[in-house]
């Protein structure tokens, strides 16, 4: 799949890039996200510069762990809590005061919240996926925009499988996601067009300005 950025507003989703998932000394030990938190860095900078709106998906549950569903009394619960010291956002993630936060108690960032409302208020028709994991939050969340009529881009650069499983696993489910449900693109041909959107909506508003 491929969508045409310029007749779109996306906005970027940063799922679940909480230190309870992504760092090296958290839970999981994931040692191998530096990478994709230095590409995922410069890749939001960039969206920021563009005006693209940002908004960062957490997976929080409720601390009395009311609404963990299918995941009560599973290993690592505690950590995925609102009670939990590292249920933020990993703070090697550079973030700015534009930048908006919002969880959700499933894989999916548009499930049981106000994403629909979020993207509606701010006319953003499109979503840029990041984060992780590609097996899970990210592609729940890609299908149900699927769903919705939302066209979603992963970025392929900017995201990465659970820790646990093979790093070959990660391209697998990039490549079932691209047949069906999203576009898949590296994060500088993302930039490239969405820089080319922006000229051509400038120019647009120009001339309607013109008239």
């Amino acid at each position: 799949m491929k969508f045409d950025l310029h007749t779109l507003r996306p906005a970027v989703l940063v799922i679940d890039m909480q230190a309870s998932f992504i760092a090296a000394d958290g839970p999981f030990q994931n040692t191998g996200m530096e990478p994709v938190v230095v590409a995922l860095n410069t890749f939001l900078a960039a969206c920021r510069q563009r005006g693209v709106p940002i908004i960062f998906c957490n997976y929080t549950l409720r601390a009395d762990g009311a609404d963990a569903g299918l995941l009560r009394g599973q290993p690592y619960l505690e950590h995925m809590q609102e009670s939990s010291a590292t249920i933020g956002v990993d703070p090697h993630i550079h973030r700015h005061p534009s930048d908006q936060d919002m969880r959700h108690p499933r894989p999916s960032a548009f499930f049981n919240t106000r994403l629909d409302a979020w993207l509606q208020q701010r006319r953003c028709d499109a979503v840029i996926l990041t984060g992780v994991s590609v097996n899970n939050a990210i592609s729940a969340t890609a299908r149900d925009a699927f769903a919705r009529d939302v066209p979603a881009i992963v970025v392929s650069d900017c995201v990465a499988a659970a820790p646990f499983e093979p790093a070959e696993l990660g391209a697998a489910y990039l490549q079932i996601l691209a047949t069906w449900t999203a576009e898949v693109a590296d994060s500088a041909e993302v930039l490239r067009r969405l820089g080319a959107a922006g000229e051509s909506q400038a120019k647009r508003t120009f001339l309607s300005w013109s008239r």
